[in-house]
Order: structure tokens, then sequence, then C-alpha cells
């Protein structure tokens, strides 16, 4: 826990997660960790400190109450912010994990709509909340939550995704607000199409005229360096085409 930016980012299994992971392990002045089903270390061993890739399910209660836990373990000193010996790191936390669920309102399951908003807005709550009381300890702190165009507007066969993304929008507005007395940074991006693997069911779309996947993580890496005066609210990404 030497260096002073702690990157946290989740959903690095695949698509912009995994990216923008990437393009992260190429910045040597932040500590990075990531999390996703996919990850190399045990939950258990992000309580201390060391960075790396941590097995974490979203959905999952165990994994939740764990994170919790080593957060605290963490961040919950006692030793109060003010005082000249304690060094507090500089926070970003990127909100990547989610999945796309796709086709006809009458075609839609219960089970499943279930399992995406657990997934998709459930654990940026939950994993918000977890954040929140430890937001007094950084020096600064910033969360970016992945938005979509599918957030603003509605498209056809894509109810419970849209859905989900304009919950996700609520979100990222909500807490601007309420973090202000912190001084903490909360950014919402609308993507557009961007070429992962949520595309490879759809072929009636080209991944081809889609904002390619290093291009986006170049994107999103440059707001972990803005200037501390510099507030971003909402930012709107999509292929050269627009909305597709």
């Amino acid at each position: 826990m030497t260096k002073k930016k702690h990157v946290h980012i989740f959903g690095i299994g695949s698509g912009i997660g995994e990216g923008l992971y990437n393009r992260f392990l190429a910045d040597k002045s932040a500590s990075l960790f990531g999390f996703s089903r996919k990850g190399k270390l045990p939950l258990s061993h992000f309580s201390n400190g060391e960075a790396g890739a941590f097995q974490f399910d979203a959905t999952d209660q165990k994994d939740l109450r764990s994170f919790e836990h080593s957060l605290t373990s963490l961040f919950g000193h006692h030793i109060l912010p003010t005082s000249p010996f304690y060094n507090r790191p500089d926070l970003v936390v990127y909100f990547a994990l989610g999945d796309g669920i796709f086709g006809p309102i009458d075609l839609l399951k219960k089970k499943e709509l279930e399992s995406h908003f657990e997934l998709n807005v459930h654990s940026l709550i939950l994993l918000s909340k977890y954040y929140s009381q430890h937001l007094p300890f950084f020096t600064n702190a910033t969360f970016v939550f992945l938005g979509s165009t599918a957030g603003k507007q509605g498209f056809p066969e894509s109810v419970a995704y849209c859905a989900s993304k304009h919950a996700v929008l609520g979100i990222a507005r909500a807490l601007r607000e309420e973090w202000k007395p912190f001084g903490t940074k909360v950014v919402h991006v609308s993507l557009g199409a961007v070429a992962t693997e949520i595309w490879d069911t759809r072929p009636e779309f080209d991944k081809n005229e889609m904002v390619s996947v290093s291009d986006i993580s170049e994107y999103l890496w440059c707001i972990s360096q803005l200037p501390k005066s510099i507030f971003v609210d909402d930012l709107s990404i999509t292929p050269k085409k627009g909305i597709l």
C-alpha cells in the first residue's frame, strides 16, 4: 500500500473492464485491484492490501460481505484522517460489471429479469454503500459508472437492459449529490456501441463500426488523470456513425 493512488475496477473478466485493467497495468503510479469471477487470487487476499486480480461475484452475498469487511480492514483506520502521520491515498473506482438481456418483452422470464437487475443495479448500490463510510479517509475519490446510451433512450427488444441502464444513471446522479460534502467525483459515462462480446449474438450489428475496446479503455483511463478542480458529470461516447 505504498503507492498514492488506488484503482479498483469491477468486471475485469471480459470486454471493457478487461481492456481497462490491461491499460492500467501500464500505469506504474497506481496500485491496481481488479475484481471478477475470473480473478486469479482469492478474495480473502484483498484485505492484505496487495494489488492483483481477485475472484469476486457481485451477486454472491458471501463475496459482498467479504469485500465489505476487507474495505474496513484496509481503510477503517482508528487514526484520524487529519493526523499528519496518516498517509491517505487517492481512490479511483470503475464499475464496469454488468450484462445484457435482449429480446421481445413477451419472452422475458422473471428469473432472468431478477438476475439482470441483481448484477446491473443492486450490486452497484451495495458496493457504493460499502465505500461510502470510508470516503473521508481518501485525499481524493473518483467513482466512474459505465452506463449506456440505453440509459437515456429506449430501444426495441431491450426493455430490461434499458431499464437497468436508466437506473445506473440515476444511481450516479444521486451519489454525486450525496457525496458532494466529501469532494468525491462521480462520473457517469454513456457508452455507445463498443466492440465487445455482448454483440456476438446480435449479427445484425457490425462490430467493425463500433468503438474499439482499446480506444475506450484509453479514454476511461484518462478520467483518472483529471485535475483536482475538474468535476465531470455525464459523458457520452459513440462510434463515428453515432447511435447504431
